[in-house]
């Protein structure tokens, strides 16, 4: 078994030996300092210039994850903590999905210019996207773009590029 498959089945763990339940019960203060962990989470096609030993996506592994409905309530579970941790929600409505953004968001810990979260972000939707979780990227992308719009001093130009660029499947820049 591959050990990404291994990794998102919960009979296998990362590089250093965590599980992903391990890793999803990290507190926000962890998974805002810990930088290795995204890579786990949401692998992309290409390998990570911050997590070398990350595992890279194949076409097989893509297929495997598109297939399996196990897999795929694991990356929407997945998914969930992390907007749990940038203080969003994500709600599932008869169109697909919907990001919920609180009123106070602009005091979210990620809401401030080139935060190193914008990158996560792009590697989610980026990942999300090629693994089948098409309408999660939608709403996750729409959230942002309200956001942007909302408060446009805490995102660069070029983060909103690579948000749209990660959401439309267009890459992620090495992300």
């Amino acid at each position: 078994m591959h050990p990404l498959i291994a990794f998102y089945s919960g009979t296998g763990t990362d590089h250093r030996g965590r599980t992903l339940s391990g890793i999803l019960s990290f507190s926000n203060a962890e998974l805002e300092t810990c930088h290795d962990y995204i890579q786990w989470l949401f692998p992309l096609l290409e390998p990570s210039p911050f997590n070398p030993e990350a595992p890279v996506l194949t076409d097989e592994l893509i297929r495997a994850f598109k297939s399996s409905s196990a897999l795929q309530a694991e990356l929407h579970r997945v998914l969930l903590r992390m907007t749990q941790f940038f203080g969003v929600a994500l709600r599932e409505t008869p169109q697909g999905f919907e990001l919920l953004l609180p009123q106070d968001i602009e005091h979210c810990h990620w809401m401030t210019a080139d935060n190193h979260n914008h990158r996560r972000l792009s590697r989610m939707m980026a990942s999300l996207k090629l693994l089948g979780l098409e309408t999660h990227v939608a709403a996750l992308w729409q959230g942002l773009q309200q956001l942007a719009v909302q408060h446009p001093e805490a995102f660069s130009a070029s983060t909103i590029t690579h948000w749209r660029l990660a959401a439309s499947g267009d890459g992620c820049g090495g992300i």
